[in-house]
């Protein structure tokens, strides 16, 4: 009888450290794997088993050590203490933990899976509408209520429009999150111009492309002006630092939606690695977007790997629509912060 109970109370210390090595190893399987919402994945079998010990704490346990305590009370003629209470029916406290804190994970699955979700920024390819270190609020119902697994749309609510900044998940990594701008929708034809860096759109007709009468924007452009408070990232040093090439030119895009981006100095020529476009003449190549599928870029235009280099980011991939800064750290890439950037905090994403 001693050792059963001996081995059940080693087995309840060890319930919380073994939990957390299941956890990292079912987390590990699923990172080896590459398979996109891992995290959510991890929350919703957590929120399960959580929401599993708190109906047997709730329904079996507690109602049980209630009748054990009144039969002991009654036996005896006398009160128990709290702490004798807790000797009645003792369970694990990592179990307990684990079933206490299943209110806040389903708030938080809700609220993650279906309101918001936060993201990061861990690159410069968006300057300088988002920068290193700024904190963004993701809409998750803007474009659709979606489960947090497949991503299967089960409640419309909306459509992606141009000129909206959104993160999704990577054509070429789906494991991992990318935020761009959409420059062209389903059935849009666009047209880049990699000597003067400037877009022209002719839009589609309900994701078909369009055959005659087409409206054509070409969008337009303010005089470039260095911009002295970004540099380039041209390379890493031996000592793994970064290293640093000239500031970009900046100049405000007008288009579907105005906002400001980046240039390299001198015009790129990267046509050989552009992916999926319908035809390229000289420096002019131009992509036909299909249905329910979208063409993205980054606001810094030459430091960023988007869909003129991987191809069409398709509707079941876009996580929500970022929508303001709710923290902005002032740091540089691979560098600790050094600070606050108060002045971008609740600013809305243009």
């Amino acid at each position: 009888m001693v050792k059963t109970v001996n081995k059940e109370r080693l087995m309840a210390n060890f319930f919380l450290p073994i939990l957390l090595v299941v956890g990292f190893a079912i987390w590990k399987v699923l990172d080896h794997f590459t398979l996109p919402n891992t995290f959510s994945i991890l929350l919703i079998i957590l929120t399960a088993l959580s929401g599993i010990l708190w109906c047997y704490h709730r329904f079996v346990v507690n109602p049980k050590r209630s009748r054990q305590i009144t039969r002991i009370e009654q036996r005896t003629g006398k009160t128990l203490s709290a702490e004798e209470k807790q000797k009645v029916e003792p369970v694990s406290e990592g179990s307990e933990f684990v079933a206490s804190i299943f209110p806040v994970l389903a708030f938080v699955l809700i609220l993650r899976s279906f309101v918001f979700e936060p993201f990061q920024i861990p690159s410069g390819s968006m300057e300088p509408t988002l920068r290193i270190g700024d904190f963004l609020v993701v809409e998750k119902y803007a474009y659709g209520i979606k489960d947090p697994v497949f991503q299967n749309t089960l409640i419309e609510t909306g459509k992606p429009q141009r000129g909206d900044v959104i993160v999704f998940k990577a054509p070429p990594q789906p494991n991992v999150d990318y935020i761009k701008r959409i420059v062209a929708i389903g059935g849009d034809r666009i047209r880049y111009n990699e000597l003067d860096r400037k877009i022209t759109l002719v839009y589609g007709e309900n994701g078909k492309p369009c055959s005659e009468n087409c409206e054509v924007k070409e969008f337009s452009y303010s005089e470039p002006v260095e911009n002295k408070e970004f540099q380039f990232i041209i390379g890493q040093n031996p000592d793994g630092s970064l290293m640093y090439g000239p500031s970009p030119l900046e100049t405000t895009e007008s288009g579907d939606v105005e906002h400001k981006i980046h240039w390299y100095p001198e015009p790129i020529s990267e046509g050989y690695r552009y992916k999926d476009y319908s035809t390229q003449d000289n420096y002019i190549t131009e992509w036909t977007v299909p249905e329910n599928q979208y063409f993205v870029m980054g606001d810094n235009r030459n430091n960023s790997e988007d869909s003129r280099f991987w191809g069409f980011v398709p509707e079941k991939n876009i996580v929500g629509k970022a929508t303001y800064i709710w923290l902005s750290l002032d740091k540089k890439q691979n560098e600790w912060p050094t600070g606050i950037r108060s002045e971008r905090i609740f600013q809305k994403i243009q």
